[in-house]
């Protein structure tokens, strides 16, 4: 899997960075993440269907987990799959740092078990504009203070 603070996708680390170089606690990186977390699932649920959402989403827990022990807990999307609370629940505890480092891995997981389905290419084109700007929300807005 690629590593999160060094792909050739950027968008995802380089915006918790900046989220984190401004002073954002682990409560608006855990925000930030499950407004990413959403905006994929809205992306790929028709493609993939919210099964597959969650089968991908459990297995990224389950190979992420091994680096970052705070993601175990999170894998019960398949019980409420629009929420991410368990999400969540596990970064805000994190200092902001680890809470963002948590965060892009699993999401970098995600995307590269995805590639391996449907496709680099594909994969790309349907998650640029979500990586990008995970949503218009409040939580994920990088504001300069």
């Amino acid at each position: 899997m690629g590593s999160p603070m060094h792909d050739d996708g950027n968008e995802i680390p380089a915006s918790w960075e900046r989220l984190a170089a401004r002073g954002a606690d682990a409560g608006e990186i855990a925000e930030h993440a499950v407004a990413l977390w959403r905006g994929m699932s809205d992306a790929l649920s028709p493609i993939i269907g919210q099964s597959g959402i969650t089968a991908l989403y459990q297995r990224s827990i389950y190979l992420t987990g091994a680096d970052h022990r705070c993601l175990r807990g999170a894998s019960e999307l398949a019980a409420a799959p629009d929420s991410f609370a368990p999400l969540r629940t596990a970064l805000a505890p994190l200092s902001g740092t680890d809470a963002a480092l948590a965060a892009s891995a699993l999401a970098y997981t995600f995307r590269d078990l995805l590639a391996h389905l449907i496709g680099g290419s594909l994969t790309e084109r349907l998650l640029r504009s979500v990586w990008i700007s995970p949503t218009s929300g409040q939580a994920v807005q990088d504001t300069a203070s």
